[in-house]
């Protein structure tokens, strides 16, 4: 039986929202890692992994960005507008 293919607009909602839960993430943790040098804590191995988490959270948005950038490029090779419909 064929697995049924997610539409563009699923895929768009998709991509937006790992776009979104990677940038917040990693400007938490991007946030924490700067508290805590300003406070004077030590770079140590505990926030060297926090910024390396936040580092890989910052990639994960970008790769996803790549992904809501071909979402787009499909849509305008289909001919249909941001809300689904088509041009007219």
């Amino acid at each position: 039986m064929p697995k049924a293919a997610p539409t563009l607009r699923q895929r768009k909602i998709f991509a937006l929202t790992r776009i979104l839960g990677g940038l917040v993430a990693a400007c938490y943790l991007g946030y924490v890692v700067i508290a805590n040098l300003a406070g004077g804590v030590p770079f140590d191995s505990k926030l060297m992994f926090t910024a390396l988490v936040a580092a890989a959270g910052f990639g994960y948005a970008a790769w996803y960005l790549r992904d809501l950038s071909a979402v787009a490029h499909e849509e305008r090779e289909q001919g249909v507008n941001g809300n689904g419909g088509a041009k007219g």
